[in-house]
């Protein structure tokens, strides 16, 4: 993450009045609705501030530049999702529940947030060939990869065992998902996506057995 990037958030972060953080939020949600409307390339500093109805100097004042913007609305999103999801499965213990609930909050997330699901897919795709982007493009991946861990951490703890691999679980679990909200993404909400996710909760829900 590059120095402005570090002050962006430090700004952000930093105790605002009750206006600034309606002003930030309502930057951050300009953001969202300007990358899945208009993609990646054409998400400019002028025309959040546009579609914010502010100038552009004030869009610069909370976020210091578009990398920073980015990279704060990635995280911001990113972190209420999986905060609400770490609260939601850190205490149950049966796999099938975890799978069950866990599979229902974050596809409620992907049809009822599409702008945001369609703007995390964009910069992850421009960040294969824009390395400025690559840490924000991998932030919510990456605290993805770490709920699931978590998850089997807390399954090993309490005596099951794996029938695969960790590592290639957790890769699985990982392209799985993504897979099948580009599925949705690209043809909708079919018959077939839905036999697909309740296989794959299945399949989940079947990779680690019970104590002896």
């Amino acid at each position: 993450m590059s120095a402005a990037t570090k002050a962006t958030i430090t700004r952000a972060d930093s105790a605002l009045t009750p206006k600034g953080e309606r002003r930030a939020a309502e930057i951050l949600d300009a953001t969202v609705r300007c990358l899945a409307r208009d993609g990646y390339s054409a998400t400019s500093i002028q025309a959040v501030a546009d579609e914010a109805g502010l100038h552009k100097r004030v869009v610069l004042y909370y976020y210091g530049s578009r990398e920073g913007l980015f990279d704060r609305v990635v995280r911001h999103l990113g972190d209420e999702l999986f905060d609400e999801l770490e609260r939601e499965l850190g205490a149950l213990d049966d796999p099938e529940e975890i799978v069950g609930r866990g599979y229902e909050r974050l596809w409620k997330v992907v049809t009822r947030d599409r702008p945001l699901v369609i703007s995390w897919f964009a910069l992850r795709a421009e960040s294969v060939t824009n390395p400025t982007l690559a840490s924000t493009a991998r932030y919510v991946t990456d605290r993805f990869r770490a709920l699931v861990s978590g998850l089997i951490d807390q399954a090993l703890g309490r005596g099951r065992t794996l029938r695969i691999a960790r590592g290639s679980l957790e890769v699985l679990i990982l392209a799985g998902f993504q897979g099948l909200i580009l599925e949705y993404l690209e043809r909708g909400d079919t018959p077939q996506l839905r036999t697909a996710i309740d296989d794959f909760q299945i399949w989940l829900a079947s990779v680690s057995e019970p104590p002896s």
